[in-house]
């Protein structure tokens, strides 16, 4: 075996034991089989060596070179709409299960543009709760019978048999537990399967928060035959603004974290103002921007974001 072979080897060790990843699954994403790279690390392997080694370190490489993300922890009107919203449902399901109370179904609607920060609010808030919390997304198209089968699912709970039979499993898990289930892009749920949960939810004394967008918003506002029901069942129905340049300064600073010291407050205002009026309100767009000025900025061998590395980063984004 090479010296050159053995430092990959041992880089590759290295990765494997602070990533806490298998070899195997190393070898799917390089995209070679886990018996070659078994014989590679053996240097028994009687192929082409020299495209394993390339497929290897390109991998190193990648993963070396990780693209900065933001943290969503910034306390934003979103996120502290959100949180009231689901600490309400939080405070209805603990006193049913204490109380062993069912009535009906206590549910929390949220709405708000895509983009605005929802999902990672939600699932923020989801990891903090202490009781048992599920968090599944809606697709479009989605069925009754596949909507419960992610539910069971995400409670790990037997989905074979029946939507029936599943839904029972269900109940009889959840009942009095203090269970919430969050359930994103509402707006692709019909009536009836919005229906098929709240009942879930009257059986159980579980709670349910539905998040979706502006057409969420308009089927259940519209109180019209099947979501007329749906509507009366709310306890809270939150609408949701966009991120404003306050929220926009606070998630750019937890983005810099120790760099922000590296700004006067009057570039931090000029920063915060030119993003503000990019990603207009738009907490995806936002992510996208910072993540790729920072790639750019890094590229440049520059110790911060700069006006010019965020106005590179607009020319490379489809921004609407």
């Amino acid at each position: 075996m090479e010296n050159r072979d053995r430092e990959i080897i041992s880089e590759l060790e290295r990765f494997a034991e602070e990533r806490k990843i298998s070899f195997s699954k190393i070898a799917k994403n390089v995209g070679i089989g886990s018996s070659t790279l078994s014989e590679y690390k053996k240097g028994t392997y009687v192929g082409d060596v020299e495209a394993i080694r390339e497929k290897i370190v390109d991998f190193l490489k990648r993963h070396q070179q990780k693209m900065r993300r933001i943290d969503f922890t910034a306390d934003t009107e979103v996120k502290n709409k959100i949180f009231y919203a689901a600490n309400i449902i939080k405070k209805y399901v603990a006193s049913n299960a204490v109380e062993q109370i069912v009535e009906s179904a206590k549910i929390a609607y949220i709405f708000g543009r895509a983009g605005i920060g929802k999902t990672h609010a939600l699932m923020e808030w989801i990891k903090q709760y202490k009781g048992r919390g599920v968090f599944i997304t809606a697709e479009n198209g989605i069925s009754a019978v596949g909507l419960i089968k992610k539910i069971a699912r995400e409670l790990k709970i037997d989905y074979s048999g029946s939507a029936d039979t599943v839904k029972e499993r269900i109940k009889d898990a959840i009942r009095f537990t203090e269970t919430i289930i969050i359930i994103d892009e509402g707006e692709h749920l019909k009536p009836a399967i919005i229906d098929i949960v709240r009942s879930i939810g009257d059986q159980t004394g579980a709670g349910i928060i539905i998040a979706g967008t502006e057409a969420l918003k308009s089927k259940i506002y519209s109180q019209r035959k099947e979501y007329e029901y749906l509507y009366s069942r709310a306890v809270v129905n939150m609408s949701l603004r966009d991120l404003k340049i306050d929220d926009i300064a606070k998630i750019v600073r937890n983005f810099l974290k120790n760099e922000v010291d590296l700004y006067t407050e009057a570039e931090l205002t000029k920063l915060f103002s030119l993003i503000n009026m990019t990603v207009k309100g738009s907490a995806r767009q936002l992510s996208n921007l910072l993540s790729l000025a920072s790639d750019i900025a890094n590229q440049n061998m520059s110790l911060k974001i700069t006006e010019d590395s965020i106005k590179a980063a607009i020319t490379m984004l489809v921004i609407s």
